[in-house]
């Protein structure tokens, strides 16, 4: 492989993670307002199945921040990369 070849990888490999974030911001933006709606329909309930519900919505909820940061470390080190081939 050159190192143009490398150099255009390392370019899709940013587009494909900037991409990724907007794709899954979008997702985070549909799951949030999903858990709301869930949330108020829900409310008061003592299920055993609702409680477990809530809990795993709480439990993906969390990781939306670290998985944004992942995308965007991704993004920043390939681009740091991509700068020192240059």
């Amino acid at each position: 492989m050159s190192v143009g070849e490398v150099k255009a990888s390392l370019r899709a490999a940013i587009e494909a993670a900037r991409q990724g974030r907007r794709v899954f911001d979008q997702a985070a933006s549909d799951g949030e307002a999903t858990t709301r709606t869930a949330n108020a329909l829900l409310h008061g309930s003592r299920n055993e199945d609702v409680k477990a519900v809530r809990e795993a919505l709480t439990a993906a909820s969390a990781e939306v921040e670290p998985t944004r940061r992942r995308f965007d470390n991704t993004a920043k080190h390939t681009t740091a990369y991509l700068t020192r081939l240059e």
